[in-house]
């Protein structure tokens, strides 16, 4: 067996350029391109004794077509014997690589692992399991979820994964990632297994109780969700696993509702990093002298120590903290400098000291209330109260700990009046609206008045109906089922000698997931279908109605026109352009519909004449 370099192609189809990492230990993935479409792809070259058993998973990965799975787009052997699957790129940053920059708050884990919750329902639907999650295997793409390794990953671990039941071993894998999000532990299967990698980072394993059961989530995240704790302390603490989730509709079930998926459009933003531990400031460095530095507090300063937790030497002064040595109590400033600040008048009485403790009548202190108008600081901030404050009783002593203070008022105009008479106009002017909406008269019904739109070659796409009095069109419907392709139909055929022309028979070509097949239509001397018809359509008819934004034509013949129509013929147009090796077309916005046409107009041309060659239709 020939070894491989960059540079290399493999079965005279695709260029390798430079290794990528990959954490299966069986397996080395290479960054190349594909000569034949023209893009990127990620190659993975699999040995050892699964290598089989992952290039028949991939195969049946390869059926599954959704935007949140990585895409299987070939798997097979070369001459050499060396056995390939071929996928889509790997885009993102891993689950690994986040948790390492901080924990994930728990919105962000629902959005993360309920995405990819939904995308393997889409891939049990289809009877392929991945049985081999792992934080390595979810990636955050800008605003999207990507779950690499469908097919693949699991063959290779088939030695530890496919003996048990791939159903349930995916769900408790969601919830295993949820739990890693939130607390950088792992309490999945075991990473250290011969499938993983020796290099391979892994993470800690999780917590566990006195009863040896995982460490209950609420136990490390405060203020979790019981719903949320309660799957985890199911999926994993429940005996023999019957009340533990059985597939991913049940985490999908539980995690529901997660928000839009853009929250996670940006790193680190969604991204909560660990919180600064307290740090220390030199009294040398204020002073220039010696002592025990004080505790920074929050820059609110909404946080006081209580005294309780603070010991106190001679003179009420906290231990470790210098006596006083003048007259003067010092008053903190900014960047944690001191000014001395003259002592009240004589007889005062009892107050606080320069660090906040409670003085006798005489002493350095004064009553904050009764000097308060004579010139007197009104406070000492709360980094140096020994405890909560009270408006009317001053400062008050808690159980212990932190207590929390009132934040000072603020001067200013008062803008509750003006947001209340902003929304009382606001509310006067719906009234006015809806009353005249009521009273206005009906327009008459009349019958047809908007035919169905023929469908015009012209450049803009718009039909001659089309014009100044058309109603504008409603707000599509909302729907958050995913477009999958369950049939197609050519429409606008032709027999031809007792045969159907344009070979109807290889329609299923077009959205089988596998580029290197491809519906193709009969040879024709001219563009325009010899002047045999003017066009012909590929109806898509989906499972279900979805919302659809964009259209990804993959073909081996460019040029030629092409129309996205919403519905079967005579269907609003949607996009229009020509066919290249790779055509993308971005809705302005989502549709929905339950079937979507590609109405051709024209047919590329060939070097024996004109013919459509389609190898992948694409909807998302």
């Amino acid at each position: 067996m020939s070894t491989v370099e960059p540079g290399s192609v493999l079965v005279e189809r695709y260029r390798l350029s430079q290794q990528a990492s990959t954490d299966l230990a069986a397996a080395t993935a290479w960054e190349a391109h594909d000569l034949v479409l023209d893009r990127a792809v990620r190659v993975t070259l699999v040995t050892g004794p699964y290598a089989g058993d992952a290039l028949d998973s991939a195969r049946r990965a390869a059926l599954v077509t959704d935007p949140r799975l990585v895409r299987v787009l070939d798997a097979g052997s070369d001459p050499d014997g060396r056995r390939y699957v071929v996928t889509e790129p790997h885009t993102g940053t891993t689950l690994t690589e986040i948790v390492s920059s901080g924990l994930v708050d728990e919105q962000q884990a629902r959005a993360i692992v309920g995405e990819a919750a939904s995308a393997l329902r889409v891939a049990h639907a289809r009877g392929v399991h991945h049985t081999a999650l792992r934080p390595e295997a979810v990636r955050v793409d800008g605003h999207e979820i990507r779950v690499t390794g469908l097919g693949l990953d699991g063959g290779l671990a088939s030695g530890d994964t496919l003996n048990v039941k791939p159903v349930q071993l995916d769900a408790q894998g969601l919830v295993a990632l949820l739990y890693y999000a939130m607390t950088a532990r792992w309490p999945g299967q075991d990473l250290e297994a011969a499938w993983i990698a020796k290099d391979t980072l892994i993470p800690l394993p999780a917590q566990l109780d006195d009863s040896g059961a995982v460490a209950p989530l609420s136990t490390l995240v405060p203020h979790v969700d019981t719903d949320i704790d309660a799957l985890v302390a199911r999926a994993f603490n429940a005996p023999g696993g019957t009340d533990g989730p059985m597939n991913p509709d049940d985490v999908t079930a539980a995690l529901q509702p997660w928000g839009e998926v853009s929250v996670v459009a940006s790193l680190p933003g969604f991204v909560q990093p660990e919180p600064e531990g307290p740090r220390r400031q030199s009294i040398a460095d204020a002073f220039g002298g010696e002592g025990t530095p004080p505790v920074r507090r929050p820059v609110t300063g909404r946080i006081a120590r209580n005294d309780e937790t603070m010991a106190t030497g001679a003179g009420n002064v906290p231990a470790g903290y210098p006596e006083p040595q003048n007259d003067y109590t010092y008053e903190p400033q900014a960047y944690g400098g001191h000014a001395p600040v003259p002592p009240p008048p004589d007889g005062a009485p009892a107050g606080y000291d320069q660090f906040g403790q409670p003085v006798a009548q005489g002493q350095y202190g004064y009553d904050q209330a009764q000097y308060a108008q004579e010139g007197a600081p009104q406070q000492y901030p709360p980094q140096y109260a020994p405890g909560g404050y009270d408006p009317n009783a001053g400062y008050y002593e808690q159980d212990g700990g932190f207590a929390t203070q009132p934040a000072p008022k603020r001067g200013g105009v008062n803008p509750t009046p003006i947001v209340l008479g902003l929304v009382g106009v606001a509310v006067v002017a719906g009234l006015i609206w809806a009353i005249n909406a009521v009273l206005a008269p009906t327009p008459d019904v009349i019958a047809d008045a908007s035919p169905t739109p023929t469908v015009s070659a012209s450049a803009g796409g718009e039909s001659e109906d089309e014009g100044a009095g058309s109603a504008p069109p409603s707000p599509p419907a909302q729907t958050e089922a995913r477009p999958v392709i369950d049939s197609a139909a050519l429409l606008g055929t032709l027999d031809w000698e007792g045969q159907t022309i344009d070979h109807p028979e290889t329609v299923e070509r077009a959205y089988d997931t596998d580029p290197a097949t491809f519906y193709f239509t009969t040879t024709y001397q001219q563009a325009a279908f010899g002047g045999f018809k003017e066009s012909l359509g590929m109806e898509l008819r989906l499972r279900e109605p979805a919302s659809v934004t964009k259209v990804e034509l993959l073909t081996n013949t460019p040029g030629g026109k092409v129309q996205i129509l919403k519905g079967g013929a005579g269907g609003e147009v949607l996009a229009e352009g020509a066919f290249a090796e790779t055509t993308t077309f971005e809705l302005s916005e989502p549709v929905v519909s339950n079937s979507f046409t590609i109405w051709i107009t024209e047919l590329p041309q060939v070097p024996d004449g004109f013919r459509l060659e389609l190898n992948e239709v694409v909807l998302s």
